[in-house]
């Protein structure tokens, strides 16, 4: 019996009695039966919304939740069943189901229509599969909740599982997967589980893939969908579902309400009578343990994670001893095991977790470092150190004031802290209500509180933290010994090896000679001098929030040297507030050799202030320190008691700063993983970097800064923090319950700790500016380093005209958010949904905060060949004009109100109160009634502006001399090495995209003999098809017989054959097998595929030329000709370096209030 069996030999009490207190009521309107739980709920104090927890007829568990404050309602329902119910043929079934769900029901069948509705009424909805748990949730505003939620109940009283959806959903779970292949996080946690006990639930290969469910379907010799509708018969039953309503009374419904519908909507849903998931046996047999998997990444990363088998403990949440542990294994201070591993340069970080606290089966506790090469190589002895400061722990005993301090930091957390989102409050409830174990009283807190003491179980869990109890995970990119990776995961493909740990890690007693050398280095944490005293015992404050959207913040003081502004903020007993400071100066913007030296302060600084704030962060008091541009920000955020003591804490760190070299080196080391890992990251991230770095200047790349790490040392970083800060320019901002007394204190004793020489003379100060591009059409193209990626992305960006100074430009951005709202949703169904170009799709509109112009971005990643996206992403945009144009004008004023009144969400949490004003104050232009303008002009907008405004700047079709559109391009190794001649800037200049676009298309599924020549020239001798659904070879019309798509398709397998057999001949060779030419050509002639669409659009280029790379010329700095940009075939530009680019613009003016500032009080000498 391995040691987790003995602890389980015990078994969990009964479930949690959910009958006893429920007393049969009825609705008000239409009398429906019900069952509501008469006890009283644990609730946060002075908490204003209005709760009811009850059981439908049929079982379903529900908690409506009325909120005076909020705007935007939401819900969650979550179904107690998850990928550890996929049955062992179809892994992903789970997941697999919960996206065909949402694909229409028996009422409303249109698979469209829910995310339709939601989008009109500024809402949005996702789902989520874990390995016990689905929960499905959405947000909508308060008027269109009665509507979304009828559609809503729908989908689990009758979906349709419709089987014409199967194929689609399936390529997005194939596409979202292909995407997590990239994700080392993913593959670490996919590998955890796969060498867990085999046939073991938890072992399961969780998200799935095409080849899991369709392929094996396919098998099988079984339709997919009918086994996707007999799992959701077997695990969707009313019992096993709980549904969190969280209605807004304004403008919205009352509690009585909330009841009332959704009673009558969720009893129709089948009670089958299933009982809630729960897995009895422990992942980690007894083989198992005592275990170590080596596993390779694709980061550069050094990943070292200890995992220890735990028992069933879902039943000990109100005791919650895992949390003591945790606590104490994550703590950061002086004497902790984390603090110890740094100061030696072995790890840069560390986590701890857990299975979720809702997942009724035996746990898994991780302990995960992020380690050094150093620490890597000594992997044995940071081992050893773990088990010395659990050694230290238990030699301590379980110290009951310790417990206190932890239920203590909850308690304020939970009764006095800050009100969640709505959306959060829903999936929160609804998740923790599938621990059986949950009491009805604790429905709304959950696993938030610490409700007793229980000092047996903690040492219960302690004793099981021991050398013969745990398996080890080694993870990096490349080990001494390839041979100790022999086997290779058949899903994600990587690399791994398994093999018994050494006896001196698995043996206390070998293990103890190296815990007798660190034994004086690892003690137990002192009390936590953060956690305030002082709690209000007054009534707390019930009105709405002391904060609006459209408050706009104090100056008090403002000179040549700092300004200071307040903002007041106040919600609950407790006081919390803000400190929001940047430090401007001169060292850091005008090179990229400042930008690394302000970076690498940072990490210092953050890795020093670890040790001391540690505590702070504990209770509650977070601090955040980045290096943006040319400023050092501080922020410091919390009860509002302490956050001046931390933020003094960090000044003075930072001015007293002495960086020893091997610190450097450490932190030197770090910063180039970092860059190294920005390189391979998704194509989407670096398609929104590149398009970032193209906004504006100074703006350096990461691979800038990365290359100037090869020129820094640390006495480069001591000669930058002693000159860095003697000329400055201080911005503070300070929300909450603060006078202006208060905050003229903070402001002074921070430039005291800083103590500058003097301010920043004016004639030197400098702000980023944005470009202003010309309009035209640009693209750039990237090809990724990371090899093992099959991912593409593009990002396009659409610009508006720049600006005029000082003005908000409040219609554009008015216009672009509309824009955005309306297009989002058949964005994503048209692109994602029905052509399948990527799991990523994404339409937004952005801002320029450097005084530029602003934008709609449209994004998408997935594995077709990047100029098919872009083809595409035209054709969406000339086929939405049509829908525009079409639009009634109640639909029009519908999405108008939608984004008014989620401009209009208060902010609920101290964070946005600070951030809605905070960014204003940093971009310069003061704009602190952006909001207001914005909702006015929204207001004011016709459907002749927005159609104006569309054909203007976005329709492809009109090619207006002021459209301006950027796009980036990022390529996968892969894509771009099956087409080494798409490289060439040359041939983007010598044809046309479709043709380009089709090759590419051509090249992927294994036509490579065809060139890019063979294509242009099929093309060019072709003639217009006249209807690409016609199935015959010619249609015979008034002009006479004209060739249709399908024959077109035909003649061009016959091309590829010809070309093949030329090919052999000309090489003297074998060619290729004739089955695998028959196999292409019958993708080339396959009217589904995406090569059809592509030839198609390359066909049809006679009449329809337009296209993201084909504009009027852009007309750069007022001539076509003094410029070092290539052009495309159709007048676009080419952009081979972003510097250049940028220096080619024209760019803004710096940014300027757009109103006038006039302090409160009279402004004070420098503090020189």
């Amino acid at each position: 019996m391995c040691p987790i069996d003995k602890q389980q030999s015990v078994p969990p009490p009964e479930p949690a009695d959910w009958q006893e207190l429920f007393d049969e009521q009825q609705t008000i309107e239409s009398h429906a039966p019900y069952y509501n739980y008469t006890g009283n709920i644990v609730l946060p104090v002075g908490d204003k919304r209005k709760y009811r927890l009850f059981r439908l007829p049929n079982n379903i568990r529900v908690v409506c939740i009325s909120d005076p404050d909020v705007k935007q309602s939401a819900v969650s329902l979550a179904v107690n069943v998850g990928s550890s119910a996929d049955p062992s043929e179809f892994q992903g079934m789970a997941h697999a189901l919960e996206h065909l769900l949402f694909m229409g029901t028996a009422k409303y069948p249109d698979a469209r229509d829910f995310e339709t509705y939601l989008t009109s009424h500024g809402g949005y909805t996702n789902a989520s599969t874990t390995s016990t748990i689905t929960y499905y949730r959405f947000a909508v505003n308060n008027r269109g909740l009665a509507g979304a939620l009828d559609r809503f109940a729908q989908f689990f009283i009758a979906p349709l599982l419709d089987a014409n959806c199967v194929a689609r959903e399936l390529n997005a779970i194939e596409s979202e997967f292909r995407s997590n292949v990239q994700n080392d996080a993913q593959r670490r946690s996919h590998i955890m589980r796969a060498t867990c006990c085999s046939g073991h639930p938890y072992s399961q290969f969780m998200g799935g893939n095409y080849a899991s469910l369709q392929t094996s379907a396919e098998q099988m010799g079984v339709q997919l969908r009918d086994r996707m509708a007999e799992f959701f018969a077997a695990h969707y039953s009313a019992d096993v579902m709980n549904l969190v309503i969280v209605g807004g009374s304004q403008d919205g419904a009352t509690l009585d309400e909330l009841v009332e519908w959704s009673v009558n909507m969720f009893s129709p849903v089948m009670n089958r009578n299933v009982v809630r998931m729960a897995i009895p046996s422990h992942p980690l047999c007894e083989q198992k343990l005592g275990t170590m998997v080596r596993y390779q990444t694709l980061g550069n990363a050094h990943d070292i994670t200890l995992t220890f088998a735990l028992p069933h403990t879902s039943h000990l949440y109100c005791s919650a001893p895992e949390q003591y542990v945790k606590d104490l294994l994550a703590y950061g201070g002086l004497g902790s095991l984390q603090a110890c591993l740094k100061q030696l340069g072995w790890i840069a970080s560390m986590s701890v977790n857990s299975s979720p606290p809702n997942i009724n089966s035996p746990r898994l506790l991780k302990i995960k470092f992020s380690a050094t090469p150093a620490g890597f190589m000594q992997y044995d002895k940071l081992v050893a150190y773990v088990f010395a400061y659990l050694r230290a722990i238990r030699a301590q005993g379980v110290q009951e004031w310790y417990f206190r301090e932890l239920q203590a930091m909850t308690q304020m957390s939970f009764f006095y802290g800050e009100p969640m989102y709505p959306i959060t409050v829903a999936v929160n409830i609804a998740c923790q209500m599938c621990n059986v174990y949950l009491r009805p009283e604790h429905v709304v807190s959950g696993t938030q509180l610490l409700y007793e003491f229980d000092r047996d179980q903690i040492e219960a869990i302690l004793a099981l933290l021991n050398p013969e109890n745990y398996r080890l995970f080694l993870g990096a990119r490349e080990f001494p010994d390839s041979a100790c990776l022999p086997e290779v995961d058949s899903h994600f493909g990587v690399r791994f090896g398994e093999a018994k740990l050494p006896s001196e890690l698995t043996s206390e007693a070998e293990l103890s000679l190296v815990m007798l050398d660190c034994a004086d280095q690892l003690y137990f944490p002192e009390p936590n001098k953060y956690i305030t005293q002082h709690i209000a015992t007054t009534e707390p404050n019930n009105t709405a929030l002391d904060c609006d959207v459209q408050q706009a913040p104090l100056l008090l003081e403002r000179n040549r040297q700092f300004e200071l502004w307040t903002r007041q903020f106040s919600h609950g007993a407790l006081p919390r507030g803000s400190i929001s400071m940047f430090v401007e100066t001169m060292a850091v913007h005008t090179t990229s050799r400042g930008q690394v030296l302000g970076e690498l302060l940072v990490r210092v600084l953050n890795d020093r202030l670890a040790k001391e704030l540690y505590a702070a962060e504990m209770a509650g008091i977070k601090h955040k320190l980045l290096f943006s541009e040319h400023r050092l920000c501080i922020s410091v955020i919390g009860v509002q008691e302490k956050m001046a003591l931390v933020l003094l804490e960090i000044l003075n760190e930072l001015r007293n700063l002495v960086v020893t070299n091997d610190e450097f080196s450490l932190h030197l080391d770090q910063a180039r993983r970092v860059a190294e890992y920005m390189q391979i990251s998704s194509p989407r991230l670096q398609a929104s970097w590149q398009q970032y770095y193209l906004r504006a200047t100074p703006r350096w790349h990461h691979m800038d800064w990365a290359a100037e790490l090869n020129n820094v040392a640390a006495a480069d970083l001591q000669e930058f923090v002693s000159e860095a800060f003697s000329q400055v320019y201080v911005a503070m901002l300070v929300v909450g319950q603060v006078s202006d007394r208060e905050a003229m204190c903070i402001l002074d004793q921070s430039l005291a700790a800083l103590a500058p020489h003097s301010p920043i003379p004016s004639v030197l100060y400098s702000q980023v500016r944005a470009v202003s591009i010309c309009p035209g059409t640009y693209v750039q193209r990237i090809i990724t380093d990371n090899a093992a990626n099959s991912d593409n992305s593009i990002n396009c960006t659409i610009y508006t005209p720049t600006p005029t100074r000082g003005t908000g430009d409040y219609r554009s951005k008015a216009m672009l958010s509309l824009i955005a709202h309306i297009m989002a949703i058949p964005f994503f169904d048209q692109l994602r949904t029905q052509e399948q170009l990527g799991y990523m799709v994404n339409c937004s509109w952005i801002t320029n905060n450097s005084g530029g112009a602003s934008g709609l971005q449209l994004c998408i990643q997935g594995s077709s060949n990047p100029e098919y996206m872009c083809l595409r992403v035209e054709k969406f945009l000339v086929d939405f004009t049509p829908r525009l144009e079409s639009m009634s004008e109640c639909e029009f004023q519908a999405n108008i109100a939608a984004r008014v009144t989620a401009n209009l969400e208060l902010p609920r949490k101290i964070v946005k109160a600070t951030n809605q004003v905070w960014q204003k104050i940093q971009d310069g232009n003061y704009d602190f009634e952006y909001t207001g303008e914005l909702n006015a002009q929204l207001e004011s907008l016709t459907r002749a502006d927005m159609l104006e405004f569309w054909h203007t700047y976005v329709n492809p079709l009109c090619a207006s001399a002021e459209m301006t559109r950027v796009v980036v391009q990022v390529w996968s190794a892969g894509a771009a090495d099956l087409a080494p001649g798409m490289r060439s800037a040359e041939v983007m200049a010598e044809y046309p995209l479709p043709t380009i676009a089709l090759h590419l298309c051509l090249t992927q599924i294994g036509a490579d003999e065809l060139l890019l020549s063979d294509v242009g020239r099929f093309v060019a001798t072709s003639g217009m098809p006249s209807d690409p659904n016609l199935d015959s070879g010619v249609e015979i019309d008034a002009d006479g017989p004209r060739l249709t798509v399908a024959e077109y398709q035909r003649r061009l397998a016959a091309l590829y054959k010809a070309v093949v057999l030329e090919t052999a001949a000309a090489e003297q060779m074998l060619g290729k097998p004739s089955a695998e030419v028959e196999r292409i050509c019958a993708l080339i002639a396959d009217d589904q595929a995406q090569l059809c669409t592509a030839l198609q659009m390359a066909l049809e280029s006679d009449q329809f030329t337009s296209s993201l790379l084909t504009s009027q010329p852009a007309i750069l700095c007022g001539h076509k000709t003094a410029t070092t940009l290539m052009q495309t075939f159709s007048g676009a530009w080419i952009i081979s370096d972003y510097l250049a680019f940028k220096r080619e613009q024209p760019l803004c003016a710096p940014a300027i209030p757009v109103i006038q500032l006039q302090a409160k009080y009279s402004s004070r000498p420098s503090i020189i």
